[in-house]
This record gives structure tokens, sequence and C-alpha cells, in this order.
């Protein structure tokens, strides 16, 4: 028997990822709006500073990854 535990599913090593950065975001809103700064994030390829509150409004509004469709 294998003492190496099975390779996780690409989702579930795509899910846990997406989970990873979910938690990042959160916490660099968090030290944000405690130092009183705004962030500094891309999108579609723009560099953006956005304030935390406008970051979390943002992710509100976006679909959950469990709630997101695939295509499979």
């Amino acid at each position: 028997m294998s003492a190496l535990a099975p390779t996780p599913p690409a989702s579930s090593t795509a899910q846990a990822a997406l989970a990873a950065l979910t938690r990042a975001g959160l916490r660099a809103a968090e030290d944000a709006k405690r130092s009183d700064t705004y962030m500094v994030v891309a999108e579609n390829g723009k560099v953006l500073h956005i304030s935390p509150q406008e970051f979390l409004h943002g992710r509100d509004e976006q679909p959950s990854p469990s709630n997101a469709k695939t295509s499979d």
C-alpha cells in the first residue's frame, strides 16, 4: 500500500484555491478598513484603487463559487 495520499480531483483543488483567494481578499479589505487606506486591485487588466467598502460591495454582487455554473 502506498504511503502517498491520493491526488484530489482538479475541481477540489480549484475550489480550495478560490476559497483561499476569497479569504485573502477579505483579510486585505479588513486591513485596509482598519488602516483607513484604499486597496489596489486589478480588474480586466486595469489597476484600480478602491475603498474596502467598494471591494466588499462588489463581492456581494458576484455569485458565490458554489452557485456559479460550470461548463462540465
